[in-house]
């Protein structure tokens, strides 16, 4: 593991991994907290505008289908609970960072999946659909840093990796000298992302069957089935038979029908509509 992070720092030298932002740090302290403190946690969100609106954003969109909608940063921290609302703050923060650069359609990608993502969860037993937009937006954060590195070649080398999701991650490694898993795990790392999802950022290229942790299998497949949809939407003529296999493999480990799938895919063209 210490060789790939020392491979996945080389792969980026010259690229700054982002700091994690101050709200979420404050915010991560006021939750520590015995007794968090509601109106610290309103205020802490409430203090940087960009951030709450785009918070605000995704607590009122599909991604979470609240039944009423709200209306401000403290009624979301009552609907929604501290951990889940955390989620959001820490997604609505990469959608901001990465946002209007030039790499434009690996950040539509990565929104797309982490949809998918959350309307996957509600076949997923233990994994909330703000933990799964997050997880979903983060599994591509490697794409992000290799594209800010070497952004004439990278988003032609992201079309084949998606086109050919096992062996595309050699291309990556050809390359660069490592894969957008192994790069997505130091800023995941540095986003202090759960374990769990460090670990499946890392694998989510790889069979199932190699990750034991019955829970971390799941989300794996979750980002899996995902990825293969927004493929299919996003660039129906690169689904090769290997995504189909990729896309087979995990859809039998989520216990999902095609009716699922297709379900989602509906979902997904309504919501990039």
């Amino acid at each position: 593991m210490e060789q790939k992070l020392r491979a996945a720092v080389q792969a980026i030298q010259g690229v700054k991994i982002p700091d994690l932002p101050k709200e979420i740090l404050e915010l991560d302290a006021v939750l520590a907290s015995k007794f968090p403190n509601f109106q610290d946690i309103t205020r802490i969100i409430e203090s940087n505008v960009k951030l709450s609106g785009e918070v605000m954003r995704l607590v009122n969109s599909p991604v979470m289908k609240l039944k009423v909608p709200v209306k401000s940063i403290r009624e979301a921290v009552d609907v929604l609970g501290l951990i889940n609302l955390k989620n959001l703050v820490v997604a609505a923060a990469l959608n901001n960072l990465f946002s209007g650069r030039h790499f434009e359609e690996i950040v539509e990608h990565s929104k797309d999946v982490a949809f998918c993502c959350a309307e996957l969860s509600e076949y997923l037993e233990g994994v909330s659909r703000d933990e799964a937009y997050l997880l979903g937006l983060f599994h591509n954060a490697g794409c992000l840093l290799l594209a800010s590195k070497d952004p004439e070649n990278y988003p032609k080398v992201f079309l084949k990796v998606h086109a050919n999701p096992i062996r595309g991650m050699s291309l990556e490694n050809k390359f660069y000298g490592s894969n957008h898993g192994d790069i997505g795990l130091l800023i995941g790392k540095k986003w202090q992302l759960p374990v769990e999802m460090l670990n499946v950022i890392m694998l989510h290229h790889r069979s199932p069957e190699v990750i034991a942790n019955d829970k971390m299998r799941g989300m794996a497949s979750m980002v899996q089935v995902a990825n293969s949809i927004v493929n299919e939407v996003s660039y129906g003529t690169y689904v090769t038979e290997e995504a189909r296999q990729y896309l087979a493999q995990a859809q039998e480990d989520l216990m999902i029908g095609k009716d699922v799938v297709d379900t989602v895919r509906k979902s997904l063209i309504v919501f990039s509509a």
